[in-house]
């Protein structure tokens, strides 16, 4: 199935589809918009240092949240959009009437996937907020916060999966 064929039908929306396609939009600015940010900031700390006023405070570790925050943001709407690394050499080896089948795995253990991780992370977030640890480096902040970027993310992915796998069980259209 063509991954594009996922996205691009924008009529015959329900207000649900709407509001999740406007979730995965919200989701690839923000991730756009933190790497942005990121290398703004970075390029302003260089001309700092350079021009002898310093460096700016937290400007690396804020920059290794901002990353891995960016990544978990555009990890589901990478998939949504169908522009994630997929090779399907298998799936084009098999014949028309397994692909939808194989697809179907896929998207099936691609759920599973993310809702074990989704579940470890949600776990061990929930770990560190009832013993109310901190992270003590440039900022200071309970470490659970960490955990609530992952743990969307993998709920997101999930939520994406199974709607492929809802897609895939509905009848062609000709």
């Amino acid at each position: 199935m063509n991954d594009t064929a996922l996205v691009n039908k924008t009529s015959a929306r329900s207000p649900l589809q709407k509001a999740y396609h406007y979730v995965m939009q919200a989701c690839g600015l923000a991730a756009g918009s933190i790497i942005g940010i990121v290398a703004i900031v970075i390029v302003l700390n260089v001309l700092s240092r350079n021009l002898g006023f310093g460096s700016i405070y937290g400007t690396v570790e804020g920059s290794e949240y901002a990353i891995a925050a960016a990544t978990f943001l555009a990890a589901p709407w990478v998939l949504y959009h169908g522009a994630h690394v997929r090779v399907d050499l298998l799936l084009q080896a098999l014949p028309m009437a397994y692909r939808r089948y194989l697809e179907m795995g896929i998207n099936l253990l691609g759920a599973v996937v993310c809702l074990c991780f989704g579940y470890y992370l949600l776990a061990a977030g929930s770990d560190y907020l009832s013993r109310g640890s901190m992270v003590y480096k440039s900022f200071v902040f309970p470490e659970w916060w960490t955990f609530i970027l992952p743990i969307s993310c993998f709920a997101l992915l999930t939520l994406e999966f199974l709607r492929r796998l809802w897609r895939l069980t509905l009848p062609r259209e000709s």
